[in-house]
């Protein structure tokens, strides 16, 4: 009997923990609903439409999605878009693990905290300043060209301006403190009695870092890589800015057609943007389970 009391007494709490659960989450939803799925109903349902003569035709037709499929332009686009996120990710966990890294090694609190500020600075500043800044810094005459000139690495200015690689280079700017930081937690929750049990048993640093480091800050790299390559697919002011109008990406595409009233092209647009996104999540999701695995 008190058994059964019990059992009754658990199962009401856990429906009335259910319910508190539901109450917390219905705001959530309710920006979800409006924010998101509203949106992406639009674009899905404007996608089917046909523009044409400067007005929309309220009919059903596949055109703008031919057209996204065949159109060299788009193609472009597309290829461009994945490059961007690609190099900046790639950019961004070259710097970031060894940055972390020495951070993590560093005996001074002020002096990793102080790097800590450093690396996260550049969010702070607004992107469009943050973007005219390194036109400066990049430009032909700039401080960049000055000194590998000076430096004799170069004999004349090297064109690092409105191209891919002013544009990767400002992108991996602002985007590394989103690498750095989940590289750095995973290196912190680290276990230091393990590396001194390898170095005990004469392990060398290298075979330490590359059989327990390594390893184990995997799932790190896989979630600050996951951040920056779909925040790199979405960007548009730094492509803007820097690319010149020869960077062609996806968000400078949609909102060119949004301008332009052209709303089938740009949720088109913004439907590949929102499924290549999708993949990424889900790809770097299965990358994250290997890693944790090894």
């Amino acid at each position: 009997m008190a058994a059964s009391s019990r059992r009754e007494a658990g199962a009401a709490g856990r429906a009335k923990a259910e319910r508190s659960a539901w109450v917390l989450l219905t705001p959530m939803c309710l920006l979800m609903a409006v924010a998101f799925i509203l949106p992406v109903g639009l674009f899905l349902l404007y996608s089917f439409y046909r523009f044409r003569g400067g007005r929309l035709e309220e009919t059903f037709t596949l055109e703008t999605y031919w057209r996204f499929m065949t159109d060299e332009l788009y193609l472009i686009t597309i290829y461009d878009t994945l490059q961007l996120a690609v190099m900046a990710t790639l950019l961004c966990l070259v710097i970031s693990y060894p940055l972390a890294y020495a951070m993590w090694r560093m005996r001074s609190s002020g002096l990793q905290k102080l790097i800590a500020f450093i690396v996260f600075a550049p969010v702070l500043v607004s992107v469009v300043v943050r973007s005219y800044g390194w036109t400066v810094v990049l430009a032909d005459q700039g401080p960049v060209n000055f000194i590998l000139t000076r430096l004799g690495l170069t004999s004349g200015p090297v064109s690092l301006v409105y191209n891919m690689t002013g544009t990767v280079i400002s992108l991996a700017h602002v985007f590394l403190p989103f690498v750095v930081f989940p590289i750095l937690a995973s290196m912190l929750r680290l276990d230091p009695t393990l590396r001194e049990a390898a170095e005990d048993l004469g392990a060398s640093w290298w075979k330490t870092f590359r059989s327990i480091t390594l390893p184990l800050t995997l799932p790190g790299v896989v979630a600050g890589a996951q951040i920056c390559f779909t925040l790199s697919l979405g960007s548009f002011v730094t492509p803007a800015i820097l690319g010149g109008g020869r960077v062609l990406v996806l968000p400078i595409q949609i909102y060119t057609a949004t301008s332009d009233i052209n709303w089938p092209v740009a949720a088109v647009g913004g439907l590949c943007l929102l499924v290549m996104a999708f993949i990424a999540v889900v790809a770097f999701g299965r990358l994250s389970q290997y890693s944790e695995a090894v």
